[in-house]
């Protein structure tokens, strides 16, 4: 479960990437690829909480998914920026995927150790 969790969260990251492009150039994220993303990322951050109150194992990964929400609140400010046509500050966006990215490394870190 723990590996469909960190799909999925790649997958974001990985549309993330193409995102943060628009951003950085001032331009209009598409708004597909950013539904996308979000998508993947809640689904991932579900999975994991799945995991987390059903499995047995010493490790839970709830710090992991307290990282991921983290990032998912960024990212929620910044589609709520996005579907009015707001200028997305680009300081969140930045931090946003920082926070993602170091979710992602710290599940595999912790995946791949323990």
């Amino acid at each position: 479960m723990v590996i469909t969790a960190i799909t999925l969260i790649s997958l974001a990251v990985i549309l993330g990437l193409y995102l943060i492009k628009f951003v950085l150039k001032k331009q209009t994220p598409p708004k597909g690829v950013a539904l996308i993303h979000g998508t993947l990322a809640a689904f991932g951050i579900i999975v994991l909480l799945i995991y987390a109150l059903t499995t047995s194992s010493h490790h839970k990964h709830w710090d992991s998914f307290a990282i991921f929400v983290t990032a998912a609140i960024g990212g929620i400010y910044l589609f709520s920026k996005d579907i009015r046509h707001k200028k997305i500050p680009t300081w969140v966006a930045v931090v946003h995927g920082a926070i993602g990215l170091t979710g992602l490394g710290w599940i595999l870190y912790h995946t791949t150790t323990g």
